[in-house]
């Protein structure tokens, strides 16, 4: 086991929160390495506000919480960039329906 690994065991809570920065208390953390250690994880995280970054163990059960969150997120923004690009899509079409666009648009 690495040494930095061994200082983030001993500092570390069980189910740390992953979601909130101890620096700043910005809710916009996000977990970076993830390494499975028995049945818990090290991880990573950092602040998207402040930049600050720590090392955590939390158990399986905190991991799995935060990667079901992530997954969500995730899912939610593949929706919203869908339906901005379909939204795109019909104005393009209606543009071209009414000749407002042409090859010449596209000419670099």
């Amino acid at each position: 086991m690495m040494p930095w690994r061994r200082r983030a065991a001993r500092r570390s809570q069980p189910d740390a929160d992953l979601t909130a920065c101890r620096s700043c208390a910005s809710a916009h953390v996000i977990a970076g390495i993830w390494t499975k250690q028995d049945e818990s994880w090290w991880i990573h995280v950092r602040c998207c506000e402040c930049g600050a970054s720590r090392e955590i163990v939390v158990s399986d059960a905190a991991a799995q919480r935060y990667d079901r969150g992530m997954h969500a997120i995730a899912r939610a923004l593949d929706r919203l960039e869908r339906e901005a690009m379909e939204k795109e899509a019909e104005a393009l079409a209606a543009a071209l329906d009414l000749d407002l666009v042409d090859a010449d648009d596209f000419a670099r």
